[in-house]
């Protein structure tokens, strides 16, 4: 007995980590996805039910049009209760807590669209109250279940493959040319070559953390000053950063180690490759309550070195979508024999552990 329980609690850890839970199961209205697949699903479930219970095209897209008018406020009434909930909820709300919570803002929404409709346009109706109010609490728990799904399938051993790829991103011969450089200047200039160790152990303390983890800013600026610190040390007078950042909210906070690979990018498909000075340009500004970084550099010409670049930038579009989902975006172009990077993503003042 005591072998199977021990099996039995062993099958169920590696559930768990399998599929670890959620500390949040209520889909997030203010995300921009979230509103995009529950809109798209809504209509597209109510437009297929009209086809299939009316024999004209013409009808069905009139009494889609009728009810929609009780469909898209109660729609866009539930979105803003699940992101109040989201926001509002203690983290570690109990789980069920969330999920019926989650179930029962369409059902109150639905309720309070059909205590305004009824008197006005009855007519708006399929049947009973009770039938539209049974649908949006079908359509929660749907709702709710898929998204919580979605964040187990995005939690697992999958994706923290796809961070582990990120983080390998200061390669290791990384560290032996930074070790070299070190000990380039070690003799000449002591107080330099103990500031380029200091960086090297920050580097690296940030790789093996979680970069999962949004940091100040601030703080993810000076790992970037000391990585570009580190090169013009190996670099020499070739490699020039111009750094042009502008008024951003003091508490703003950005995934860990998110701009030091593109700027790494930058070093190793500019200045490592290109005769002559390497000049990079690194820009960020806030425009309402996004942020956006760009950064540029001189472009290789050599198309296995593009290829590469590219190979460097799927890992950080996957990694955007992974944290913020259809909030991230970042968008590449050549310019005038320079590439250009332009990465948006929402300004975020939360710390998470």
């Amino acid at each position: 007995m005591i072998q199977k329980n021990a099996t039995g609690h062993a099958a169920s850890s590696r559930e768990e980590t399998a599929a670890p839970t959620p500390q949040q199961v209520v889909p997030d209205g203010c995300n921009v996805g979230v509103v995009l697949r529950v809109a798209l699903g809504a209509n597209v479930a109510l437009a297929l039910a009209m086809l299939v219970s009316h024999p004209h095209l013409r009808a069905a897209s009139v009494r889609f049009v009728e009810l929609s008018a009780l469909l898209e406020p109660a729609l866009l009434m539930s979105l803003l209760a699940w992101c109040a909930l989201r926001r509002f909820l203690p983290p570690l709300s109990p789980l069920p807590r969330q999920r019926a919570l989650a179930w029962l803002a369409p059902v109150a929404c639905t309720a309070a669209m059909l205590l305004i409709i009824e008197p006005i346009g009855p007519d708006l109706l399929v049947g009973p109250s009770w039938t539209a109010l049974l649908v949006a609490l079908i359509a929660g728990i749907g709702a709710q279940h898929y998204f919580e799904l979605r964040a187990r399938a995005f939690s697992p051993a999958v994706t923290e493959a796809r961070f582990q790829a990120l983080q390998s991103r200061i390669r290791p011969h990384f560290f032996f040319n930074s070790i070299n450089a070190v000990i380039a200047v070690v003799r000449s200039d002591p107080p330099r070559a103990e500031r380029m160790l200091e960086s090297v152990a920050e580097l690296f303390r940030a790789v093996m953390g979680d970069v999962r983890k949004l940091v100040p800013l601030d703080q993810e600026l000076d790992l970037c000053r000391q990585y570009v610190e580190i090169e013009q040390t190996r670099l020499g007078d070739r490699l020039h950063v111009e750094w042009d950042i502008g008024a951003v909210h003091p508490r703003a906070r950005v995934p860990q180690l998110l701009l030091q690979p593109v700027i790494e990018n930058a070093v190793r498909y500019g200045a490592e490759r290109l005769a002559g000075d390497c000049r990079i340009v690194v820009r960020i500004r806030q425009l309402g309550f996004r942020l956006e970084m760009f950064v540029s550099n001189p472009v290789a010409k050599d198309p296995l070195q593009r290829e590469g670049n590219q190979i460097g930038l799927a890992n950080i579009r996957g990694r955007l979508a992974l944290i913020y989902d259809l909030e991230g975006e970042l968008a590449t172009r050549v310019r005038h024999d320079r590439f250009e990077l332009t990465m948006t993503i929402p300004v975020e003042k939360r710390a998470t552990g």
